[in-house]
């Protein structure tokens, strides 16, 4: 078996590097040096978080006796850490669970199997489980499954359960997923996922009601997407004001982190205006500590959609909607300058020529200026640029 490979700091650099610089996405930068994209988002995320230490200067705050009680209590568990350690490296070769269950040694003298069992990632009951021989019946279903699958790769559960019971195989959906998974199958289909629960330390209720926003400023949302690209994903977040739909500030990144999301929400604030309510879906990048602060440093409630109220941010969903299907679904953006350039015009012209009926045929900036129709056309601007100009 291949031995774990280990980069080095200037390795790990580069390509944090080449991430930040958002030239490519994280799924080219991962082929280019053969390693995982989730690896290069850590190592972008490091590498920000670590770079502010290089112009920060001051001392340890920790006093003499706090040193010397906490290398006493280092050198307590030494002799015990490194026997076990000693162990650990000597023994565990590999991840797979059959293996590892051969590691455990009943007669250790000083090592228990629980404790050898929690070293190696190995729950107790799987050292003790005996395997049962499968059936015949589950493998002639299970081979059906696997022919099936082979012809149609989309197919999930679902339509698997449709399959068999035309060929006169009655059987459950629970049955073919958990079968599904002991064969390692698992439809094909376009599944990234941008919101992804946090988990904050103070909640808010939602404060959102569309059919009583009737101003301006009244409430700003916000929303993340994705954006396919040739190879990869890029991110996209847009914050709208609800009552005129003008997108404020917007940002693209190839990781889905915290700190695009911080300069969008900059940007809006950035034209001395501000909302009475700013609101949000439950996503890590906006339940994060920071995104709070800055809201609350502003003065503005926070709302955040609960269960069962996918409604609330409708409006932004509906931009995605627009978005994607007259302007990424149509091209095929080759890297992130070329999505960059070509959704801010689109974004530009969606905001500032393009008419809407429902808003009495003026534009969105327009009725968030509170200004006539005019036949000037702003410049084109780049990544996040104010429409509210």
């Amino acid at each position: 078996m291949n031995k774990r490979r280990t980069h080095s700091p200037e390795f790990k650099a580069r390509v944090a590097m080449e991430a930040i610089s958002r030239r490519k996405t994280l799924q080219e930068i991962a082929a280019d040096h053969s390693i995982h994209p989730i690896q290069v988002s850590q190592w972008k995320k490091q590498l920000l978080e670590g770079s502010s230490e290089l112009f920060t200067r001051g001392k340890k705050t920790q006093s003499n006796e706090e040193g010397q009680a906490k290398e006493a209590e280092l050198f307590q568990q030494i002799g015990k850490l490194q026997m076990q350690l000693e162990w650990l490296k000597k023994n565990l070769s590999c991840s797979d669970a059959h293996e590892r269950r051969k590691l455990v040694d009943p007669n250790h003298g000083q090592l228990t199997i629980n404790r050898q069992c929690q070293l190696l990632g190995l729950a107790r009951s799987t050292h003790y489980y005996k395997p049962v021989a499968v059936r015949d019946s589950p493998l002639a279903i299970m081979a059906r499954i696997d022919v099936i699958y082979l012809e149609d790769p989309s197919s999930g559960s679902p339509r698997i359960v449709h399959y068999l019971a035309r060929e006169g195989i009655p059987i459950s959906r629970d049955r073919v997923r958990n079968l599904m998974r002991c064969m390692g199958l698992r439809a094909i289909y376009q599944k990234p996922r941008t919101t992804i629960p946090g988990s904050p330390s103070e909640r808010f209720p939602c404060l959102v009601d569309l059919d009583k926003v009737t101003s301006i400023d009244q409430v700003w949302a916000t929303d993340i997407t994705y954006i396919p690209m040739r190879k990869g994903f890029l991110y996209l977040v847009a914050i709208m004001d609800l009552f005129s739909r003008n997108v404020l500030s917007w940002k693209l990144s190839n990781s889905l982190d915290t700190q695009f999301c911080m300069n969008a929400l900059e940007m809006a604030l950035a034209s001395s205006r501000g909302p009475e309510i700013f609101h949000s879906d439950q996503g890590c990048q906006f339940t994060s500590a920071d995104y709070v602060a800055k809201l609350q440093a502003e003065d503005i409630k926070i709302s955040w959609s609960g269960r069962k109220r996918c409604y609330d941010n409708i409006l932004v969903k509906r931009l995605w909607r627009t978005l994607k299907y007259e302007e990424v679904y149509l091209r095929a953006y080759s890297d992130d300058w070329e999505a960059e350039s070509s959704l801010a015009r689109f974004l530009r012209r969606f905001g500032h020529v393009r008419h809407h009926s429902s808003l009495g045929g003026k534009t969105h900036h327009e009725v968030y200026s509170c200004i006539e129709n005019r036949s000037s056309r702003p410049g084109l601007t780049m990544s996040g640029a104010k429409t509210v100009q």
